[in-house]
């Protein structure tokens, strides 16, 4: 993904980026970050240990549609209760420089770091469900540091990786939140906190639906995006025999699957989408 983001922004727009301007610490509460959180960890492994599971699950034997299994659940478990570190997994994630600031009356966290080349892209990485800013922290350092494209560039990129509102450290959103609020504050915080002119960015999951109307919806300073996937649906059977559509073998696999993932893989995200209150009482 690294090589490919090098050659996708260094080569179409590299001479697109402005610099950044001051940042407007005081108007937008931006401020260092560090995570703490080491008091709630043993409540939390208490919970684990104490959980009781059951000797068996119903509909043994059958594959993981009906859930997860219940052998690997237990050994998450014992993962957790005996061989996680929390010090050491925190101590980890602040090794990077995190910030707070408050935009339309939400809290937004998120890791800023940046190259010592000057002309380094500013690179807004925006995460997915159920993942968190950790998903890029395996790359961080290396996309801050100047490599050469294989056309002979020099390119770097100023990181900024947000928790989506509702995820990790950044505050719940209000109700009727949509994505183009998300994509609003996002683009007030790369140039209104941190004071980016133009910037490039990519997005997993849903952070890819996010940076797609991102691009759509900002593209006078979203100057490049990359996507994962293309954050649209395919077209129902429906729909292609009504337009006189012929799929592809490989095509009408990947068709089916869609269909199969929209009728029994996604009640999850209708669940959460619709009963708020009653997945946060059971987390909690």
């Amino acid at each position: 993904m690294i090589e490919f983001c090098y050659q996708l922004l260094a080569a179409s727009c590299m001479h697109t980026f402005a610099h950044a301007a001051p940042p407007a610490n005081d108007v937008f509460d931006l401020r260092p970050f560090r995570i703490e959180l080491s008091d709630r960890v043993p409540r939390m492994l208490d919970q684990i240990r104490n959980t009781r599971l059951p000797e068996r699950f119903p509909y043994s034997g059958v594959n993981s549609s009906f859930g997860i299994d219940l052998d690997v659940l237990k050994t998450l478990r014992t993962e957790w209760v005996t061989n996680f570190d929390w010090e050491a997994e925190q101590n980890s994630m602040n090794l990077f420089n995190h910030y707070t600031t408050r935009i339309e009356d939400l809290s937004i966290h998120f890791v800023h770091e940046k190259s010592a080349a000057p002309n380094a892209i500013p690179l807004l990485m925006l995460h997915g469900w159920p993942g968190s800013f950790l998903e890029f922290a395996p790359i961080i350092d290396q996309l801050t540091k100047e490599a050469m494209t294989s056309t002979g560039k020099s390119v770097s990129f100023n990181v900024i990786i947000p928790s989506l509102p509702g995820f990790s450290f950044s505050s719940p959103p209000p109700p009727n939140w949509t994505i183009t609020d998300t994509a609003r504050i996002f683009n007030t915080l790369m140039v209104d906190v941190l004071g980016y002119e133009t910037y490039a960015v990519h997005g997993t999951d849903w952070g890819s639906v996010i940076s797609y109307n991102m691009y759509d919806q900002f593209n006078e300073t979203v100057r490049a995006a990359h996507f994962p996937f293309m954050p649209f649906l395919p077209m129902t059977p429906e729909q292609l025999a009504a337009g006189n559509i012929t799929l592809p073998e490989a095509e009408q696999v990947a068709e089916q699957n869609a269909m199969n993932w929209a009728s029994t893989g996604n009640r999850y995200f209708i669940e959460q989408t619709t009963k708020v209150r009653k997945i946060h009482i059971v987390v909690s």
